[in-house]
């Protein structure tokens, strides 16, 4: 009976395995159908590669034609549309690009992509959006300082100073000179006074040349009543920019200063204050033995008392029209007048003509008088044509007066007496950053490099080159490392070399 009942269970066993055992193979058939799908499709996505290499060579009207067919096949391709927005970003279409970068974003782009779309709204001057878009990069990336001062600029654009205050603090480190200025403006706005200082003292150690910031802190000395940094800052401002403070609107209150705290000193001298600009103010308070030329306060007669008696002088009706002192009459010092005393000119050391004309051309050049800096040096040359400290005296002036072209012409001919001499080839450098294209500019660094290969700061400059603008990394890390080679350990130059190879690895 029970062999019956054994014989009859073994059948529905049989059905129950093979009924699982289909089971199982049905869903390795299904996962094996959808693997075979997906890696079909993926096998359909274009290659990019041809479209990438012709971004690369700047034929950017190129990639984009090839992209946006790629992307009327495959609409949901967030990684077609990364490089179509590049490529439009390229080619100056910022307003698209930011649209492509957020379609990507909705297709599943990652967050990098943000901060693409952010910064083609910045360029579009859509500054909302990118604010937008910033905000929501740094909710994910909060350690992207860079990002957190790029977003600052934007908030103070859009007028949300508070927010654009904390975002600036935060970037803090990769701050410009302009955002410092931008800093020290807005916490001035919120009467954050010595918060502002601050920043105004940053950035001006950041451009120690450019007057602007100190011009901001005089401007709250004279609203906080602080009479003798006030005065200080008006000092240190002209000898910086000579007539910046009389072109700004601080010109009024700081010559009214001066006067209230230097009328005695004017008076004495025989000046009026309301006469004479700051910057005559400023020269006869620096040089109290000889000031400058200017109209006195001046009354009929002379200034100092006769020599002889009062009889002896003829009364000034009976004096003839056309009387005149003898040039072999004697006078004493002390019956000069005023006028007398400044027209006599003090004596001068008697130099060689071209040895006096270079020291005026670099007087002139140190004192920013680049017009009185360009005729002493061209008087320079005409005594010696060879002279290359001379051309190199008037190239300076020109680059400074933005005559781009004179300054490179002049600087050449200065290398041309003096081949081998380093400061001009720098000199040289600096203005062909400015007149020369990228190729011209770096076959120029490359040409300085061989006449020069031990200087630390040629072979620098050429890192920065290939690492920044040729996109060259593999030589921009060889010539990081020869910095490294030629400086001191521990030196500045050195440190920032290794920081710039670590950026490399990454």
């Amino acid at each position: 009976m029970r062999m019956a009942n054994l014989t009859n269970i073994l059948p529905l066993i049989w059905l129950l395995l093979l009924f699982c055992g289909g089971c199982g193979a049905g869903d390795k058939v299904e996962e094996t159908s959808t693997e075979t799908e997906q890696s079909a499709q993926a096998q359909k996505l274009p290659d990019l590669s041809n479209a990438v290499e012709k971004r690369i060579e700047g034929k950017t009207a190129e990639a984009i034609k090839i992209l946006r067919k790629f992307n009327s096949e495959f609409p949901d391709s967030h990684a077609i549309l990364i490089q179509l927005a590049r490529a439009l970003l390229e080619a100056d279409q910022f307003a698209m690009s930011a649209f492509r970068f957020d379609q990507a974003i909705a297709a599943g782009a990652s967050e990098k992509a943000l901060k693409e779309a952010a910064q083609a709204y910045t360029l579009a001057g859509d500054l909302n959006s990118a604010a937008e878009r910033f905000g929501d990069y740094l909710l994910v990336n909060d350690k992207d300082f860079e990002s957190w001062a790029k977003y600052g600029r934007v908030l103070a654009n859009i007028n949300q100073p508070t927010k654009a205050i904390n975002a600036l603090t935060k970037g803090s480190d990769h701050l410009t000179y302009n955002d410092c200025l931008m800093m020290g403006n807005l916490l001035s706005s919120k009467n954050l006074i010595p918060q502002a200082e601050f920043w105004y003292k940053t950035a001006h150690g950041k451009e120690a040349d450019n007057p602007a910031p100190l011009l901001s802190l005089l401007k709250i000395k004279l609203t906080s009543q602080k009479a003798q940094e006030s005065e200080d800052l008006i000092f240190q401002i002209e000898k910086l920019s000579p007539g910046a403070l009389e072109q700004s609107a601080l010109a009024e209150s700081s010559s009214n200063l001066l006067s209230q705290r230097n009328l005695g000193e004017f008076i004495r001298r025989g000046f009026a204050p309301s006469e004479i600009s700051i910057s005559q103010m400023i020269e006869v308070l620096n040089n109290k033995e000889s000031p400058i030329p200017t109209k006195p306060v001046t009354a009929r007669g002379p200034k100092l008392p006769p020599t002889r008696p009062n009889e002896e002088i003829p009364d000034f009706n009976e004096r003839q029209p056309d009387s005149s002192i003898s040039p072999s009459t004697e006078t004493t010092p002390s019956a000069m007048n005023l006028a007398a005393a400044f027209s006599t000119p003090p004596p001068e050391k008697i130099i060689s003509p071209v040895q006096s004309n270079i020291e005026k051309a670099r007087i002139a050049y140190l004192d920013r008088k680049y017009q009185e800096t360009l005729y002493s040096a061209r008087s320079a040359i005409k005594e010696n044509p060879d002279d290359a400290e001379a051309w190199k005296l008037c190239s300076q002036a020109h680059f400074q007066l933005g005559e781009t072209q004179e300054a490179e012409m002049t600087i050449l001919e200065a290398i041309r007496h003096e081949p081998t001499n380093f400061d001009i080839r720098m000199d040289y450098l600096r203005i062909a950053r400015e007149t020369l294209n990228s190729a011209r500019y770096l076959a120029e660094l490359e040409k300085a490099r061989e006449l020069f290969p031990d200087s630390s700061d040629l072979v620098w400059e050429l890192a920065r080159r290939y690492h920044l603008v040729e996109r060259m990394p593999v030589t921009a890390g060889v010539l990081y490392r020869k910095v490294i080679e030629l400086e001191s350990s521990g030196s500045p130059l050195s440190r920032q070399a290794e920081m710039e190879l670590l950026k490399l690895r990454e």
